[in-house]
């Protein structure tokens, strides 16, 4: 069986003019449909504000066999234009062998407390490394500053791990909100058959529209459903 983590993870949110540079990150509620192994899947990403610089990330992957569900705490350091994690909880039931993990950052020991399985060790962190959830935001803010290519050092099991995004232009995607104006985007992976691309909407705050996994001959995509951005309901791009 295929990972399903790639394929599922709504990671990339994409943006585009230096002009929208003093912006915080917009909260969003995005619901997608997929099938997988001829299950009917229901993919969330919420973005949602708690306090003036603090922001929790959701990430769940619903369906009859199991689910995922991930969670990251952060704080927008709005002068850097940065975002930091604080604490980041994975729970996967039904897919296979239950598993959770909780990693807690303290950025004034540049450290990460991992917690697996009930097995605790700690790990040294740098500036900028963000865990598997946080990076999505990072990554827009990026974009808005008018980047094109990004690597990001990401917490995972006790490694740090780089993750590599490369834009490849822009399409116009048929959805079932309608026709919209998207950018393309590439991960990138040394030595690995697999790969990810993404399309986001340019006039939508970067939303992810589209993401699409290729592995060995096969294709896994994932549709927008149902959006909104900034607590505005898109009922029609």
């Amino acid at each position: 069986m295929p990972s399903l983590r790639p394929i599922l993870l709504l990671c990339l949110l994409l943006a585009s003019t230096t002009t929208l540079a003093a912006e915080r990150p917009k909260i969003f509620d995005n619901q997608y449909k997929a099938k997988l192994y001829g299950f009917n899947i229901t993919v969330t990403n919420r973005l949602t504000k708690t306090t003036d610089n603090q922001y929790d990330l959701l990430f769940k992957f619903d369906s009859m066999i199991g689910t995922i569900t991930e969670t990251s705490q952060m704080q927008w350091d709005q002068a850097k234009q940065t975002i930091k994690p604080l604490h980041y909880v994975y729970k996967r039931r039904g897919l296979g062998k239950d598993r959770d993990a909780d990693l807690t950052f303290d950025w004034n020991k540049k450290t990460v407390i991992n917690k697996v399985q009930q097995t605790n060790w700690q790990m040294d962190i740098a500036q900028r490394v963000q865990d598997k959830l946080s990076y999505q935001i990072q990554l827009q803010q990026d974009l808005i500053n008018g980047q094109k290519n990004f690597s990001y050092q990401i917490a995972d099991g006790g490694h740090l791990k780089e993750y590599k995004f490369i834009t490849l232009g822009e399409e116009v995607l048929e959805t079932p909100l309608g026709k919209v104006n998207t950018v393309k985007v590439k991960r990138s992976r040394e030595n690995d058959k697999r790969v990810t691309y993404a399309w986001l909407a340019k006039d939508w705050n970067y939303l992810l529209v589209r993401l699409q996994q290729e592995e060995k001959g096969s294709k896994y995509t994932i549709y927008i459903h149902k959006a909104s951005v900034d607590g505005k309901p898109i009922e029609k791009f």
